[in-house]
């Protein structure tokens, strides 16, 4: 697999989040220029959309910003996570970690299989033992 560009990028942004303004791209540009590779951007903006999702699946709404994804990316160029060895490096840490506290490490493995049944709409029965007068 080839290494993505700037332009895989920016399609990436505008398929998962909203469409980029110019000075948006400049932003993800000058990341680029400080040293940081195409991969590790698009990281960081699967990053913010797994944190959404993980924010719904506990009954919270949240919204992402591009200013969001940028402070990840700034986060990570102070940490010097700018290549995709060194990406992977600190994934692996930070799900040892998770694993450590006991928190999920592979979501896919503890997710439960979704059936059709999953989707189906069936009528509560009422338990008509309960309420006495309901059984006159």
């Amino acid at each position: 697999m080839e290494e993505p560009s700037m332009e895989d990028v920016f399609t990436l942004y505008q398929q998962k989040v909203a469409l980029l303004s110019s000075a948006q791209k400049e932003k993800l540009c000058m990341a680029y220029d400080e040293g940081m590779s195409p991969f590790v951007i698009g990281c960081a903006i699967l990053r913010a959309k797994q944190e959404q999702r993980r924010s719904r699946m506990q009954g919270k709404e949240k919204r992402i910003s591009f200013n969001y994804i940028y402070r990840i990316i700034e986060d990570w160029l102070n940490h010097g996570i700018t290549t995709e060895d060194r990406f992977l490096a600190y994934w692996s840490a930070m799900n040892e970690e998770k694993g450590a506290e006991g928190g999920n490490v592979n979501y896919a493995k503890t997710k439960k299989k979704v059936s059709r049944e999953d989707f189906t709409y069936t009528a509560p029965k009422q338990d008509r033992s309960l309420f006495s007068f309901l059984d006159e």
